[in-house]
């Protein structure tokens, strides 16, 4: 791999089925590019996911767009795809956890704006959201936010600002650092 690369974000949506992952990176490593971050879900029968690639010097947007394209029209579904490049790499820093990275879980009863009003908490106090997933459970909306708390001048105080808004807004959160709800979430898997 050359040193100078090309770096795009590329997110694809369509309808779920069997291959599209593989669809969609054999065409990326066609190129020759790189997969340096992926995420990916399905919503509601609709399969999502965004990753970071990057790509040999002289590797455009157009060709990106036209590799994937032609992945689409071999595809039995329509692959939706759009590519952007990343024009200051340095803003990508790691695809790790911060250190200041916690994981805020939100339970309240399923409502219009029950997002827009979590995410208000997170706006007022400078939260900035890493990562966010909703589901419903046993009747209830859950929220689970990975947050960086980087910003912030007192986590006592945020947590204290938490409890008041929580009261107020008849939501049931817990915050936990990142690395505590990761070891007591995790499973372990055996090793053979």
């Amino acid at each position: 791999m050359s040193e100078v690369q090309e770096l795009f974000v590329i997110s694809i949506t369509t309808r779920d089925r069997v291959g599209i992952i593989h669809e969609v990176t054999k065409a990326i490593s066609e190129l020759g590019g790189n997969i340096a971050d992926i995420r990916q879900s399905i919503l509601c029968g609709y399969f999502t996911m965004i990753l970071l690639a990057s790509f040999p010097k002289g590797t455009t947007q157009r060709s990106v767009e036209r590799k994937l394209a032609e992945a689409d029209s071999n595809s039995e579904s329509v692959i939706e795809a759009m590519v952007r490049k990343v024009d200051d790499a340095s803003l990508i820093t790691s695809t790790s956890m911060p250190e200041t990275a916690y994981v805020l879980t939100a339970t309240g009863h399923d409502r219009i704006g029950f997002v827009a009003t979590m995410t208000s908490f997170c706006v007022k106090n400078n939260i900035n959201i890493i990562d966010l997933s909703t589901t419903i459970s046993d009747g209830a909306y859950v929220m689970i936010l990975v947050i960086d708390l980087n910003h912030i001048t007192s986590i006592s105080d945020m947590r204290r600002d938490l409890q008041t808004f929580s009261q107020e807004n008849g939501i049931k959160t817990v915050l936990q650092h990142y690395d505590i709800f990761k070891a007591v979430n995790e499973i372990s898997l055996p090793i053979r």
